[in-house]
């Protein structure tokens, strides 16, 4: 019954519809479909005015998570003595909602750029930091003293008299840390008095009040801290590409205040390479390096392909930094607790434990568009000590390299956002695939069946057995004679 049905099929009629398919399924579904998404996307994320990316990069519409971790000394005596190596106790995390906006943006349509102030404002979560409050009394290393004077040691000796003086009359140190409540020391400040006379602590002062993290109360009273300065403030004049004139350069970061290099640098360190961070050129290959300039480093950092990933139900792309120790005298950057670092800094200070999952930097990267979905920029700031001989407090200081503080920024976009792909992009290319592959396949088989038909018609026509008769036997059949003699046969 089955073969008598397929022998029915009018097996041309579905070679006809087979090949429609086939060309339905490559000029749609492998073609049409993935360049007009190409197209849209393109128009969708250029950086024009007025239109709404433009709108959602030059003000994010959701806070960043900021956490500090603060590293408490513990045996701050015995370290300056010489006598033991630095014992830290790791206190946090101090939770604040980071809000970024970029002010001033300036258009110039020739070179297809924007320019603009990058601004940072944090505001404290007390909710979400409980059970600390902020108020906890820490001490570290006093990083105008110990850092200043390290610093001014190694690249200008000849004044390293006149900053000692200075120190001493300021802050009259009797141990070279700094011990305060945490909120004054990252944001509120710490007071210092220049209330001198002496040329060296009114030169120190005076030299100090322009600088990043310093804001003069009056003529005679600074404070100080060390976040404070990167509060609402800006962090740097940028220009950038709008990706109108060319999709793969946007947000490419093309000068930093007015510079297309970064001095404080050397060599490859130096050149500013990739976007602002907040935004990624789409259509982005798992061979190619994700750039992108930090400005509170000032350096560019990469980020590799490790692997495929998801983040809420959406297939992503998971990448990795791995950028070392960074150096900025007497400051080193690296990742929290030393992870990945060398096993002897480790090995110099007690009270560290790396965890890979709780200090790495990630991204997961949703990798048509280049959106970064769920990511955390973690990074620990560290003192290179030295001793300083010609500074009694400071001439015992071991060797070794202390961390201060290490700070996280996370963003992990909620699923109102992330359904914006789910339901969109994703449901379009799910579509289309389903559609694509159903005509390629059907197609396929189709076009398989009708070819067969053909060739076992064919094939039946040339086995057929001939169906005729000989001249000969056709003469005797026709005989009467023969016909009569056989009908005599049949009688007997």
């Amino acid at each position: 019954m089955i073969l008598t049905f397929i022998n029915r099929i009018n097996y041309k009629k579905v070679g006809i519809v087979s090949i429609l398919l086939l060309l339905f399924s490559i000029l749609f579904g492998f073609i049409f479909v993935p360049k007009f998404l190409h197209s849209q996307l393109k128009k969708g994320l250029q950086l024009k005015p007025g239109s709404q990316i433009r709108e959602l990069w030059s003000k994010a519409p959701f806070a960043v998570t900021f956490k500090v971790y603060i590293f408490n000394i513990t045996n701050p005596e015995e370290f300056a003595a010489g006598k033991a190596k630095p014992h830290v106790q790791q206190i946090g995390p101090y939770i604040f909602d980071e809000w970024k906006e970029k002010r001033d943006l300036v258009d110039n349509e020739n070179a297809d750029t924007v320019t603009f102030d990058m601004m940072n404002t944090f505001n404290f979560r007390p909710d979400l930091t409980l059970p600390l409050t902020g108020n906890e009394v820490v001490t570290i290393l006093h990083p105008l003293i110990v850092g200043g004077l390290i610093a001014i040691q190694r690249d200008k000796e000849p004044f390293l008299d006149i900053a000692i003086r200075a120190m001493s009359q300021i802050f009259h140190p009797k141990l070279p840390f700094l011990t305060g409540r945490v909120m004054d020391i990252l944001f509120n400040g710490i007071g210092i008095d220049c209330d001198h006379t002496e040329w060296e602590a009114t030169s120190f002062c005076g030299a100090l009040q322009n600088e990043k993290g310093f804001r003069v109360v009056n003529d005679t009273y600074l404070t100080f801290s060390i976040l404070g300065g990167a509060n609402a403030t800006s962090m740097g004049r940028f220009e950038v590409f709008r990706g109108i004139d060319n999709i793969h350069q946007l947000g490419e970061v093309v000068n930093f205040n007015d510079e297309s290099e970064v001095e404080a640098w050397d060599g490859e360190c130096k050149k500013i390479i990739g976007t602002d961070s907040t935004i990624f050129a789409p259509f982005h290959k798992k061979e190619d390096v994700l750039f992108a300039f930090a400005s509170d480093l000032c350096r560019s950092l990469g980020a590799s392909y490790e692997r495929p990933s998801s983040y809420n139900s959406i297939p992503t792309g998971f990448y990795s930094i791995d950028f070392g120790d960074i150096k900025g005298a007497p400051f080193i950057i690296s990742k929290p607790q030393f992870l990945d670092a060398d096993e002897k800094l480790l090995q110099n200070v007690d009270g560290l434990s790396p965890n890979r999952n709780e200090h790495d930097i990630y991204l997961h990267l949703e990798m048509i568009t280049s959106t970064p979905l769920s990511a955390a920029k973690r990074l620990q700031f560290a003192l290179d000590v030295e001793p300083v001989p010609k500074y009694n407090l400071l001439s015992q200081l071991p060797n070794v390299i202390v961390p201060m503080m290490w700070v996280e920024e996370s963003a992990n976009l909620s699923t109102s956002y992330t359904n914006v792909f789910r339901y969109g992009l994703y449901m379009v290319l799910n579509i289309n695939s389903v559609i694509k592959y159903f005509c390629l396949i059907f197609g396929a088989a189709g076009l398989v069946f009708s070819l067969y038909r053909i060739f076992t018609e064919q094939l039946n026509k040339k086995t057929e057995p001939a169906n005729f008769i000989s001249k000969d036997e056709s003469k005797k059949s026709n005989s009467p004679s023969t016909t009569a003699a056989e009908s005599d046969n049949e009688r007997f």
